[in-house]
Order: structure tokens, then C-alpha cells, then sequence
């Protein structure tokens, strides 16, 4: 590539990047009405996908991964019921002032020099790590419950409060349906539990969410599929192809049916899937 043709793919990346950080300013400022309200949140969990996007095409590792993490971070909020506190707010302002200030460098040098980038990284870390710790005391058994029928299949995620209790009470209520567990997987440290169903055609939405439930989750999010996988994730390493996008998905700004850590993402926003057939997040390219 030429000189001139990487400064200006560089210069577009410093215009977006520049106004994803206003927006992802705004919406740490008053955190704790952003998480609550789906759209806020979405905008600063976009806002932080599209500049990692723009720093690993253009080979800025370090600004790669400390907007991927503060993707997770936010997905995180998203996900759980997690009080929005001083300290909390804070950590979040720290990495997202790296973030800043790295992305400042590109602006004014059209690069990154090695020393800046791991100088960045090494005060990123301590951060990343105490924000680790912080959120491990306050954040339940992350949950997600994947239920198959020969017609659907229902995601939900959320969260329990007794890992053991939820383990044991899913297990007799998914048996009441006439269902089997087919998975039952969760992480050494007990902070994530995933499920796998298989469930008689026809069962309905309704009765799976009750029996979920009832078992002692707190869903916070369903996602219904029908006979394509939007997502090949490290939880569901089987599918590893991108499907036709739904009808909704088709001409959309945030479809894209691309790479991103090894697996096949395609959509930004609901990478399992819109959530209805009308989705809220649809924007023409």
C-alpha cells in the first residue's frame, strides 16, 4: 500500500474513531443511566466494536484490545445486574482514557510507534486487572440456556443467583417438559453456567422461560433463531458458518458476516440473531 493511501484510510479511521469516543464519553459521564436503557448501551457497545474493527485492519494491536475489552466491560453491564458505583464508574473512565489518549498518538503522528503502544498497555493492565476483581465479587452465575426444537431455537441469557440449586431445579423442570439436557457446562470459578435442551417440537416459548425461571434464573434477554446460527461462539464451537441473513438483516449497516477472534460474527448488534422480526437496531448501509 502506498504512503498516501495509508494516511488516508488512517485519517478515515482517526474521523470515526474520534466520534465513536464522544459517544462512548457521554455515556460513561452518566453510566448509571446508560446501562438501563437498551439503546444508550448499544451505542457505547457499538462505539467500542467499531474502533477495535478499525485498529486491528489497520494493525494497532494496542488499541485493538483495549477497546475489546471495554466491549466486554460494557457487555457485561449489559448482561448483568451490577450496581453502577463511584469506583466502578471510575475504573471504566481509566481504561477509556487510554483508549483516548492512544488513539490521540495515531492522530497526531498518522502511526504508533512500539514504545507509546506498550507504554499504553502497561498502564492498562493493572486496570484491567482490578476491574477483573471488582466485578468477580458482584457478578452472579452468568447464564445462558440454549433450548432446541426441531423448529426453534430459543436463547436465553440472564443470570442465577445459586449455581447448584438452578443446576438441580433445571434438570427436573426441563423433564416435566419431556425435554433432555444435552449440556450442562460451566467455568472452573463457577462465574458462568451453560445449558443445552432438546425439546419436543412444538414446545412453546412460554413453558420454556416458566420452567427456567422457576428454577431460579433472572432472564434478561431472549433471542429466538429458526434453523440458522448467526454466531459461532466459544460456548457453541459446532457452528462454524455464516448462514443467509434473515430478511431484516439484509441491507443493514451492522451485518457483515466477518471474522472477529476466530469466529463468524454477523451481525454488531445481536450476533445471535435479531430479536424480533422488526429489529429496533435496523440502519441501511
Amino acid at each position: 500500500m502506498l504512503p498516501e493511501q495509508l494516511q488516508r484510510i488512517i485519517g478515515y479511521f482517526i474521523e470515526e474513531a474520534t466520534e465513536q469516543i464522544q459517544v462512548i464519553e457521554q455515556g460513561l459521564q452518566d453510566l448509571q443511566n446508560t446501562v438501563p436503557a437498551p439503546q444508550r448501551i448499544h451505542q457505547l457497545i457499538r462505539a467500542s466494536h467499531s474502533i477495535k474493527g478499525g485498529a486491528a485492519m489497520l494493525g494497532f494491536s494496542s488499541i485493538q484490545r483495549i477497546a475489546h475489552r471495554l466491549e466486554d466491560y460494557l457487555k457485561l453491564l449489559r448482561e448483568c445486574p451490577i450496581a453502577i458505583d463511584s469506583r466502578l464508574q471510575s475504573l471504566l473512565t481509566e481504561v477509556f482514557d487510554i483508549l483516548t489518549a492512544l488513539v490521540s498518538k495515531v492522530s497526531k503522528g498518522f502511526g504508533l510507534n512500539h514504545e507509546d503502544a506498550s507504554q499504553m498497555l502497561s498502564l492498562a493492565e493493572p486496570v484491567f486487572d482490578e476491574l477483573d476483581a471488582y466485578l468477580r465479587l458482584r457478578i452472579p452465575t452468568r447464564l445462558t440456556v440454549r433450548a432446541t426444537t426441531d423448529e426453534h431455537i430459543h436463547v436465553f441469557s440472564g443470570y442465577c443467583t445459586s449455581l447448584s440449586e438452578f443446576s438441580s431445579a433445571i434438570a427436573s423442570r426441563v423433564g416435566l417438559l419431556g425435554g433432555t439436557i444435552t449440556r450442562h457446562d460451566q467455568d472452573s470459578q463457577g462465574l458462568r453456567l451453560c445449558i443445552d435442551i432438546y425439546l419436543p417440537p412444538y414446545t412453546r416459548i412460554e413453558n420454556i422461560r416458566q420452567a427456567v425461571e422457576l428454577s431460579g434464573a433472572i432472564i434478561g434477554n431472549v433471542q429466538t433463531q429458526r434453523d440458522f446460527s448467526l454466531l459461532a461462539t466459544a460456548d457453541y464451537p459446532l457452528y462454524q458458518s455464516a448462514i443467509e441473513p434473515p430478511a431484516i438483516c439484509i441491507g443493514c449497516r451492522y451485518y457483515y458476516g466477518r471474522s472477529d477472534g476466530g469466529y463468524l460474527l454477523n451481525c454488531t448488534i445481536h450476533p445471535r440473531g435479531p430479536e424480533a422480526e422488526d429489529c429496533r437496531d435496523h440502519e441501511p448501509e
